[in-house]
């Protein structure tokens, strides 16, 4: 299974069991969600992804973030700070997208956070809603368009931003800012080798680049990395069977690396 269909498979997956909870009259957290997406991956991306992830519980402050990293045979490396949100399914609002603590805004506090380690941020979304009241207007060019594809989703943070200024949080107002999350693996036309060549190149085209200035994103090295960070090679090389992985940011909560083992 390729990586845009494990991503497809995995929106399914959150829109079903979210569609499930709805009717039960249930609402599902986004930490129990986003576990049993590492756990899809880990399970349906065997021998063809390497997936290893890392959850503090204690340390970690609420609201904290999660970061992705991409590799494969060409040894490069691409990192994102992501931020996940599930929809209310009652009030058929996204109600803690514009969290705030003592330390600032939290969509400041991801951008932020990005650009000191140039990384990539944007809202991991889960969703579920009734397709006869609601529909979204991006389209993928790939496969067939289905409601589905937005079980996890992407939400620029620079929208999130201007969706702040009046507090705004409902589905209505979200939905059209809306990305299926395959889209970052598999969309034609944008070229690019393995993973995380491949992932960049259609993020280029996305608007998740606006907190960086011209000479940085036209840096091919200043996202795309020869060397990920040492918590993530930790990671890689058995640190976290030793109980141990010297992360020493507090905000962030989760790590989860994607090695590709073989690419297109």
């Amino acid at each position: 299974m390729e990586l845009d269909e494990l991503a497809i498979k995995n929106s399914a997956w959150t829109w079903n069991r979210l569609r499930e909870a709805r009717n039960l009259e249930f609402q599902i957290g986004e930490e129990s969600i986003t576990d049993f997406i590492v756990l899809n991956m880990k399970k349906w991306g065997a021998g063809k992804f390497a997936v290893e992830t890392f959850t503090r519980h204690k340390e970690a402050l609420n609201g904290s973030d999660w970061e992705w990293w991409f590799t494969g045979p060409s040894g490069r490396w691409l990192g994102m700070r992501v931020q996940a949100k599930v929809l209310n399914l009652v009030a058929e609002q996204f109600e803690h997208l514009h969290h705030k603590n003592k330390y600032g805004s939290q969509v400041d506090l991801l951008i932020n956070d990005a650009k000191k380690n140039g990384l990539i941020p944007f809202y991991c979304m889960y969703s579920n809603w009734d397709t006869k009241k609601y529909k979204a207007s991006w389209v993928c060019n790939t496969y067939k368009p289905t409601a589905r594809h937005y079980g996890n989703s992407i939400l620029n943070p620079y929208r999130v931003k201007e969706l702040q200024r009046n507090k705004e949080t409902r589905l209505s107002s979200i939905i059209n800012e809306l990305q299926p999350m395959h889209c970052i693996f598999c969309c034609q036309g944008f070229g690019g080798s393995d993973l995380p060549e491949r992932a960049l190149h259609y993020i280029k085209g996305t608007g998740l680049l606006e907190y960086l200035d011209d000479s940085e994103s036209n840096s091919p090295n200043y996202l795309l990395k020869s060397n990920a960070p040492y918590y993530v090679q930790q990671l890689i090389e058995g640190g976290l069977e030793a109980g141990f992985i010297d992360v020493q940011d507090n905000r962030l909560k989760r790590v989860t690396v994607v090695r590709e083992l073989n690419a297109k």
